[in-house]
């Protein structure tokens, strides 16, 4: 790579990021989501501080939710975090809004199955169970514009649920978690960035947790 290269290739993904993200907050905004994938690698998930934070996500799922035959993720994205994740389990299951980034995903996590949608239309070529073990969604609540809606659209297709959120947002969503079940909470942070989870163990029509039929 020439000098050149390495000055301006990363200031033009900059600049698609900046494009891409305009207006998506509490927006529901997919198609700005997948525009953002006609790059690869957008969020720069191979850095130490997103690998950093992965690895303190499974922390919390090993000591506090282990042990999980089934995952969904929400928001996969490209499969950076799903390599992680499928650590956790036995059969991990994705989605995100971005069909680009899924096809990505696949070839990254090829023993996962993924689909394209949203959480309330994804449909799987192969189902997974009524209820799973865990639902997580990391990084996501800022793109959904009903928050409480898709919080409880998540404990209805898990027995306990997972979510992970940056503490600049931490003022905007913590009213949005005044209606759970009774839930943990843990803290991260690496240099100036902090994130905040939590979660929560739900209890479905089935009397075990999920929505039957959900899928």
């Amino acid at each position: 790579m020439t000098l050149l290269d390495q000055f301006l290739v990363p200031r033009l993904r900059d600049y698609w990021m900046r494009l891409a993200l305009r207006r998506v907050h509490y927006a529901d905004r997919a198609d700005k989501l997948d525009l953002l994938y006609r790059v690869e690698n957008p969020w720069h998930m191979d850095t130490a501080q997103e690998q950093a934070r992965f690895d303190w996500t499974n922390r919390i799922i090993s000591t506090h939710l282990a042990p999980l035959d089934t995952i969904l993720e929400i928001g996969c994205g490209e499969g950076h975090q799903s390599q992680h994740l499928s650590r956790m389990c036995d059969r991990l299951y994705g989605i995100d809004v971005s069909a680009r980034a899924v096809r990505r995903a696949r070839r990254r996590c090829p023993d996962a199955c993924f689909a394209a949608g949203d959480p309330f239309t994804f449909r799987f070529d192969d189902p997974p169970p009524p209820a799973l073990d865990l639902v997580v969604a990391c990084e996501v609540l800022y793109y959904v514009k009903d928050v409480p809606r898709f919080l409880d659209r998540l404990s209805r297709l898990g027995r306990a649920c997972l979510v992970t959120y940056y503490q600049g947002q931490a003022l905007a969503l913590a009213p949005h978690f005044a209606e759970l079940p009774a839930c943990g909470r843990d803290r991260f942070r690496f240099g100036d960035v902090e994130w905040h989870a939590v979660w929560w163990h739900n209890r479905g029509r089935d009397g075990r947790g999920g929505d039957p039929g959900g899928f």
